[in-house]
């Protein structure tokens, strides 16, 4: 573990732990209080502008299939739930862009026509 002290300018010391070993598996599931386990482990790399990153992935699950599966049908309804928020998005923004392009033309078919 990695701690550093702050001071500010009062001299209030403020202990800040940046890496701290304390391991998800340690920690019980929140909703049924059983053990958590490793279910996967993957390397991703991603391409950067200074070359590639390489992120690594852990899956850690319920011990508990139970408890396991409502986990995982919550999290199908909020990816569902981002994935319809995110197509209302985009046909509002091609609506609105549609509605500008209509907007402006109806202002250069108005606008008297200046001659120099």
């Amino acid at each position: 573990m990695i701690a550093r002290e702050a001071f500010s300018g009062n001299s209030i010391s403020v202990k800040i732990i940046i890496n701290s070993k304390k391991s998800y598996l340690d920690e019980h599931c929140s909703r049924c209080g059983s053990e958590k386990r490793v279910a996967r482990k993957w390397k991703e790399e991603i391409a950067t502008l200074t070359g590639t990153t390489v992120l690594k992935h852990t899956q850690i699950v319920c011990m508990n299939e139970e408890c396991q599966m409502e986990a995982d049908e919550l999290l199908l309804k909020e990816a569902q739930k981002r994935q319809d928020a995110k197509m209302k998005k985009q046909a509002n923004d091609e609506l609105r862009k549609v509605n500008i392009l209509l907007a402006a033309s109806k202002i250069r078919k108005n606008a008297p026509e200046i001659n120099s």
